[in-house]
């Protein structure tokens, strides 16, 4: 029996998801703890490793890549529960260490299985996703460390660098210097990421963080 959790701020999901394992322990998947914020499950987990069912949306002012790289260090197997609209993003959970990815309207058939795959082989998609990811236009990617995802995520969210700093815990001048790093990657691959603007866009593009502004 596969254990898992799931983070969502919906309690609707986290109650149906736990309701299904308990009438179906067909799945193989029992869902021992579930919590609105990866900050509150943490809390309550321990150090246990565990297949975590993220949901991309969060209410708790926290990134995706915040989420997704904090689980990741506590040797958590992360898969995102995505809406369609947002599954742009699961490119950038993959590249900070999800380990899977499902459709948000897909069966919890679907779901719990999805969940088993990802832990037995490491990496796997359902066949939505991955139908969706290959639908989407290819963008050279820029190859931003996972630090620099979080510095980017912050920074076009609306942080000063300042405030970046603070909420990373690391130096101003630290945040100075990914950004530089971040826009010369872009550079690199013919992506313009001058102004503040400009890494907006790319981040939204690379799945950092949704869309609010139109991009045209």
């Amino acid at each position: 029996m596969l254990n898992a959790a799931v983070v969502s701020p919906q309690p609707m999901t986290r109650i149906a998801m736990q309701r299904e394992a308990i009438d179906h322990p067909e799945h193989g998947v029992r869902i021992g703890m579930v919590a609105a914020t990866v900050p509150q499950f943490l809390a309550q987990n321990g150090s246990e490793p565990t297949v975590v069912l993220l949901s991309m949306r969060t209410e708790d002012g926290r990134t995706l890549a915040q989420n997704v790289a904090e689980l990741v260090a506590h040797d958590h197997t992360v898969v995102m529960l995505t809406p369609p609209a947002e599954v742009l993003r699961v490119r950038s959970a993959l590249a900070l260490g999800a380990s899977g990815a499902v459709g948000k309207c897909e069966s919890l058939k679907t779901v719990f299985r999805t969940m088993r795959l990802a832990k037995q082989l490491g990496h796997f998609l359902s066949d939505r996703v991955q139908v969706a990811l290959a639908e989407l236009p290819s963008r050279a990617p820029a190859k931003l460390s996972r630090r620099e995802r979080e510095v980017l995520g912050l920074y076009v969210d609306g942080m000063q660098e300042q405030e970046v700093a603070a909420e990373l815990q690391i130096a101003e001048s630290t945040v100075e210097e990914h950004l530089k790093r971040i826009r010369r990657k872009y550079a690199l691959v013919e992506r313009p990421a001058r102004t503040k603007l400009e890494l907006y866009k790319r981040a939204v593009e690379d799945g950092i963080i949704p869309p609010v502004l139109p991009l045209a």
